[in-house]
């Protein structure tokens, strides 16, 4: 079914085995979160909408919100206990709220407005808190982003350490930089890039399509220190998108987008 390719070296995460469906459902699932306890992963739907949370063994999947467009960026509460998600209320039109995963109870968090602003943790402060907020802005706001200015800024992840922070720039491939704002570097082609506990390596993605569909897609791993990369999964019947890795690293859940279903296989690093 697939290619592994297991390169060792610090910084390097290798396949550890096969992926392996974890969530399916009549309606198609995108876009995994891992809890930052590893104990749940929260998913959403065809265009973002709704929240639902299964447990990491892919039991007991349920919804806790069918909000419209509150999947986008979805964030987990630092205690596992919440969701913040941002809430289609009209086109153009959001709000922030946030979903008790235990009951489904929504909070409103924001006042409805016109925003491109993500939700992030409340913890968010700095340049990555910028890139969240005001992801079209960020690059003409920051000197340190001046290079991409009239470019937005897409899929900002911060390494668990809050030193860096992997970008993706439309059309110029992924980058990195220090949560300061010092070091800028490209690391090449690739989407949606999701750190390892070590703040050293990431997982990512290499997307192919037509122009109207995805194609292909090949998962990678990246030691961010030396530009190192190592195949994860290469495959024909697979096309996985937006990885997720779990608190401790052993895991990363992926949506396959050529069944709108769940994956998930074990990495070691």
């Amino acid at each position: 079914m697939s290619a592994l390719c297991a390169l060792p070296g610090f910084g390097q995460a290798r396949a550890a085995s096969e992926p392996v469906k974890l969530l399916e459902s009549r309606v198609g699932l995108m876009a995994p979160v891992w809890s930052p306890d590893g104990s749940m992963l929260a998913v959403t739907t065809d265009n973002y909408a709704g929240i639902l949370v299964a447990n990491a063994d892919g039991s007991g999947l349920r919804a806790v919100s069918s909000d419209a467009g509150t999947g986008y960026k979805m964030c987990w509460s630092a205690d596992s206990r919440s969701i913040t998600g941002r809430a289609t209320v009209a086109t153009g039109r959001h709000q922030m709220r946030r979903y008790d995963v235990a009951g489904g109870r929504a909070t409103a968090i924001s006042a409805v407005a016109r925003t491109s602003a993500e939700p992030v943790s409340a913890t968010a402060a700095g340049l990555y808190a910028l890139m969240t907020s005001d992801p079209a802005g960020a690059a003409a706001t920051a000197p340190a982003l001046a290079r991409f200015a009239g470019r937005t800024v897409i899929n900002p992840a911060l390494s668990p350490d809050g030193t860096a922070i992997a970008f993706q720039i439309p059309g110029q491939g992924m980058w990195i930089i220090g949560a300061d704002g010092s070091g800028l570097r490209a690391l090449g082609m690739g989407s949606h890039p999701a750190w390892l506990p070590d703040s050293r390596t990431i997982v990512y993605t290499i997307v192919r399509d037509n122009g109207e569909n995805f194609t292909g897609s090949t998962l990678m791993s990246m030691d961010t220190a030396t530009g190192a990369t190592a195949t994860l999964l290469a495959s024909r019947s697979l096309v996985p998108l937006t990885p997720s890795v779990n608190a401790d690293g052993t895991k990363v859940a992926f949506e396959n987008a050529a069944e709108a279903a769940i994956y998930v296989m074990n990495i070691q690093n």
